[in-house]
């Protein structure tokens, strides 16, 4: 996974997956405590879910601009 964004093409949907992908992870980074592996887990799924509702947003954006325009 590429840690630095393209701040001309990141899509939302992919940064949601490419977080839920890590917060897997989190949970068999053994490195971690199991407390921090949770808490890693939880940080991930909140980052996901917070890239779903800003592709869910995006989404919205553009079908209200299309049906303006329509």
């Amino acid at each position: 996974m590429r840690n630095q964004l393209d701040i001309f093409d990141h899509d939302p949907a992919r940064m949601a997956a490419a977080n839920r992908a890590a917060a897997e992870r989190a949970l068999h980074d053994v490195q971690f405590t199991e407390t921090v592996r949770l808490e890693r887990r939880a940080f991930y799924l909140a980052e996901a879910d917070r890239w779903d509702n800003l592709a869910a947003h995006s989404a919205r954006a553009t079908t209200e601009r299309k049906e303006q325009h329509a």
